[in-house]
């Protein structure tokens, strides 16, 4: 199964909601930073931010765009059954998301259209270059929250076979999982 592009853009999207929060952060004002910490919500008064509507709207399309993920892929149907012969952890492939984290530390300025576009532009780059190659379920939020890539050698419909899958549960030899292939990848669910 390919992922179809509205499901890829929310992952795409969600995985980048750690930078969106780096963003929110650059934009808030010196003045708001200088305010001393509120301890009742009766005097507090909301950080200014310097170009609200650019850093706002990205943290809200980030998250968003996390929380629809998050749902789909817990969501998805896990129709097939395999068991596990061996099992590697193998490390993600982190490299698709680092560059887009540097970007916001080199001076990123929202203010000034031709830097934020241009990241935009970047931004649609990387994500057609993963969506592409099929790497779209590779990246490192879904670390964060408790996924893990696994190399694995299993047996399905009496057939074995080498693959690379995703699981949120610890894979050992000898258990037998549910799952669904996604470009490639094996998404496992324990099995109910």
């Amino acid at each position: 199964m390919k992922v179809k592009i509205i499901p890829a853009v929310f992952l795409f999207l969600g995985s980048y909601f750690p930078l969106s929060v780096i963003l929110l952060l650059q934009d808030v004002s010196e003045a708001s930073w200088k305010q001393p910490i509120c301890w009742s919500l009766q005097r507090c008064t909301l950080p200014i931010l310097m170009n609200g509507g650019r850093s706002l709207g990205l943290f809200i399309i980030c998250l968003l765009s996390l929380g629809l993920f998050t749902w789909v892929l817990k969501s998805m149907p896990a129709d097939h059954q395999l068991t596990v012969k061996d099992s590697k952890t193998v490390p993600n492939d982190l490299i698709n998301y680092v560059f887009p984290y540097v970007v916001s530390f080199m001076g990123l300025d929202l203010a000034s259209n031709g830097k934020f576009y241009g990241f935009l532009i970047f931004l649609a780059w990387m994500f057609l270059i993963t969506y592409r190659s099929g790497q779209i379920l590779m990246n490192p939020l879904l670390l964060a929250i408790g996924w893990q890539l696994h190399e694995l050698k299993v047996t399905t419909a009496g057939n074995t076979r080498d693959v690379i899958a995703l699981a949120k549960t610890k894979v050992h030899p000898g258990d037998t999982l549910k799952f669904c292939v996604i470009q490639g990848i094996y998404v496992l669910a324990k099995r109910s």
